[in-house]
């Protein structure tokens, strides 16, 4: 049975930030050598560095690595959503300090760049094989911008609404002008289902 290298050192960095309550900023590469058994040279053949490990956790235990073309048909936009801020939530003694970091390569930046691309693929699916229309790409890139800062806001307030809450005027802003922007649509069409 094959060693899974990346959730070793993911294990050891929520063990030393959720369970021993070591500051994140104040972990080094060599204090998660010793915590979870890797060499460093197996380290940095999985990893670039800290941050690239943060945005690894990030996608597999938080938010998971969509793939816009690999979702079926029938993808709930809202119960994927509440199902990734309810993990947040479990994480968020993680989250709030790995937001906070600004260095370069930060989470935040991260964040913002997988919900951008993650929805881009996904509309450009719903839309169909022609290029979206410029105004559907704008109305895309700019609702996952507000989403993901928004989420960012939630947490780093201490998670003030429960995620269905959340989810659900997220879903309420995101399907605001979207039946229009997505007319003339060969794909799935408007993926908001505002319920």
């Amino acid at each position: 049975m094959a060693i899974n290298v990346e959730s070793l050192v993911i294990d050891a960095l929520f063990a030393l930030v959720e369970d021993e309550g070591v500051p994140l900023e104040r972990i080094t590469v060599k204090r998660l050598l010793e915590k979870s058994d890797v060499s460093r040279q197996t380290f940095y053949n999985h990893f670039l560095d800290k941050n690239d490990l943060i945005a690894k956790a990030y996608d597999q235990r938080i938010v998971g690595p969509f793939d816009a073309s690999a979702l079926p048909e029938d993808f709930d936009f809202r119960a994927s959503f509440v199902e990734s801020l309810e993990r947040m939530q479990r994480h968020g003694t993680f989250l709030k300090q790995a937001l906070r970091m600004t260095s370069q390569n930060n989470l935040t930046e991260y964040a913002l760049a997988h919900s951008r691309d993650f929805d881009l693929a996904w509309h450009q699916r719903q839309w169909g094989s022609e290029p979206m229309p410029e105004a559907l790409r704008f109305a895309t890139e700019y609702h996952a911008m507000a989403s993901t800062y928004m989420t960012v806001s939630w947490i780093l307030s201490d998670f003030p609404v429960p995620p269905e809450e959340l989810a659900d005027l997220t879903v309420r802003m995101r399907a605001m002008g979207m039946d229009h922007l997505f007319e003339g649509a060969t794909g799935g069409g408007n993926p908001y289902r505002i319920v």
